[in-house]
């Protein structure tokens, strides 16, 4: 069978003129990849990676924010054989430094800086035999991918590659623990493709998605992906204008983003007045929607269906539901049986396994309504970590099914209700065991949506005399009620036992929330009951 990219490839050559790519150019306009100039490029990138010394089985870091050479890099590099290896531009330095040297590349093509860093310091890992510059300037001194791409003869095509054999690597965000370099195989990409294309038709047409691996995967996926204006280093932080500007001069019907830059986008459509009137869908990744930005979204964009897709590194997507669904199920996440998370996609195997231990190979899945640890299995999901986590702690997480099959524990409370659905209570690292009982975060939080004055709530738990005590730390609206009748509001609404959570807990204000970089919208935790503890003491 023909490889996803060699397949890909093939059909731009069939239809030249179609738009793979728009991107940020001058003059607020954006610019057009065609499907001839992607291919082209392509072929001339392979020649020059080629005559570089980089062979089929080699790891290769990507560090460039260019979306045109990121996209460009990363397919041809899977369509070589060579696994592209990707890391968060928004992580700090000492914790990308320590990715890549558990990557281990055997080259890396990177920015002018990152470059010159890695020849001095040895960034990217002192290793590396291979190092060429990403859109160095005409006199750089050292090798460039530019300058190797105007010596070389293109290639006329790319080969199919075993489909076992590991096609990319990407790191996990770090929100919930130390990032992971995660292996994807060539069978995987497939599997991805057509997992989207068959669960969530609307990926597939003409989006506009805020993270860095869009590039990419709009031409995996046969869509044009529209890049909007936006810092790598700081995904999380794209302006709702920028992501405007990239639906109106471009006329996306999808958009894709984590929750916080939906709620990002209605806040402004709100306060402006702004309509988007091709947009018709939105993709919700990274965390779970609330209920009071998909309020936002309604309220501004009546006409976009809203889509919250579940899925992680290691397996995406795995599950979806749309708004007139979420909304139905909306009495049931405020009495605090947790948020709905949809059905599995085609080819996606859900099942709840007994948390905190193994439950060995073939093991059946706990029955419905039984809380547990969420696992999955299916074509696409990752086999394995790369490095020290390949072997240590996070190991655990993969287990072997009945048939052989691998079983990812996601590392996710929830259950399966009698329709199929997946609901989910929190991560188990964040569950808070206190007072006799477990209080997930999910079962908690969404009960303080509805709150006057409440932006967004936490639950964490704080060591105290020898015990974990649950805090509810708030981030406020800006305008709204005082501290004092927020605080009143949130006791009241947990006054009726929803969650668990005792109706005296003590109720904190934290001017921001801490979130992850990649997607900002899933909470730091660990920092924030770091922050909470010795303001508790002073209560």
């Amino acid at each position: 069978m023909a490889s996803l990219v060699t397949d890909v490839l093939g059909e731009f050559t069939r239809t030249p003129e179609q738009v793979c790519l728009r991107y940020p150019a001058s003059g607020g306009e954006f610019g057009a990849l065609t499907r001839a100039d992607a291919v082209a490029l392509s072929m001339s990138t392979a020649a020059a990676l080629d005559r570089a010394g980089v062979r089929p089985g080699h790891r290769v870091a990507v560090l460039t924010r260019d979306p045109v050479e990121l996209a460009v890099n990363v397919v041809t590099l899977i369509g070589m054989g060579a696994a592209p290896v990707l890391v968060d531009g928004s992580l700090p330095l000492p914790v990308m430094r320590r990715c890549l040297a558990a990557a281990a590349p055997d080259a890396v093509l990177g920015e002018p800086l990152a470059d010159l860093a890695g020849r001095i310091i040895g960034w990217g890992g002192r290793g590396v035999r291979r190092r060429l510059a990403v859109g160095a300037p005409v006199l750089w001194p050292g090798p460039s991918l530019d300058r190797l791409r105007r010596q070389v003869t293109p290639r006329q095509g790319l080969t199919d590659q075993p489909d076992d054999a590991t096609a990319l690597v990407v790191f996990t965000s770090g929100a919930t623990g130390p990032p992971k370099g995660v292996v994807h195989r060539h069978a995987a990409l497939r599997a991805v493709a057509r997992a989207f294309s068959e669960g969530l038709p609307p990926a597939r047409e003409l989006s506009v998605a805020a993270f860095a691996p869009a590039g990419f995967l709009g031409p995996l996926l046969g869509t044009t992906m529209v890049v909007p204006r936006l810092d790598l280093r700081r995904p999380a932080h794209v302006r709702a204008h920028a992501l405007v500007e990239a639906v109106l001069r471009t006329g996306a019907v999808t958009l894709w983003g984590s929750p916080a830059l939906v709620d990002r986008l209605a806040r402004h459509c709100h306060r402006t007045g702004t309509a988007l009137p091709t947009l018709r869908h939105i993709l919700s990744f990274g965390a779970t929607l609330p209920y009071a930005v998909l309020d936002r979204v309604r309220d501004c964009l009546p006409d976009v269906t809203v889509h919250s897709v579940y899925g992680a590194t290691e397996a995406l997507p795995v599950s979806a539901i749309d708004h007139h669904e979420l909304l139905a199920l909306r009495p049931a996440t405020v009495a605090g049986h947790g948020v709905c998370l949809g059905r599995p996609l085609p080819g996606v195997d859900v099942r709840v396994l007994p948390p905190d231990r193994p439950a060995g190979p073939g093991a059946p899945g706990l029955p419905c309504g039984t809380v547990g640890e969420l696992a999955v299995s299916g074509a696409y999901v990752s086999p394995a970590y790369l490095g020290p986590a390949a072997t240590g702690a996070a190991a655990t997480a993969k287990e072997r099914g009945a048939h052989g099959e691998v079983v990812h524990r996601t590392g996710d409370a929830g259950h399966l209700d009698g329709q199929g659905r997946i609901w989910f209570h929190g991560r188990l690292a964040h569950r808070v065991r206190a007072v006799g009982r477990e209080l997930f975060t999910e079962r908690v939080e969404p009960v303080l949506e509805g709150v006057p004055g409440v932006r967004r709530a936490a639950l964490v738990g704080v060591a105290t005399a020898g015990e974990r005590r649950p805090v509810m730390v708030v981030e406020q609206e800006r305008s709204g009620p005082g501290r004092a009748e927020v605080r009143r509001g949130v006791r009241e609404a947990l006054a009726g036992g929803a969650g668990g959570v005792p109706a005296d807990v003590p109720v904190l204000f934290h001017h921001s929330l801490p979130v992850d970089h990649r997607h900002g919208a899933k909470i730091d935790r660990d920092r924030l009951a770091r922050w909470a503890a010795p303001r508790l003491r002073r209560l």
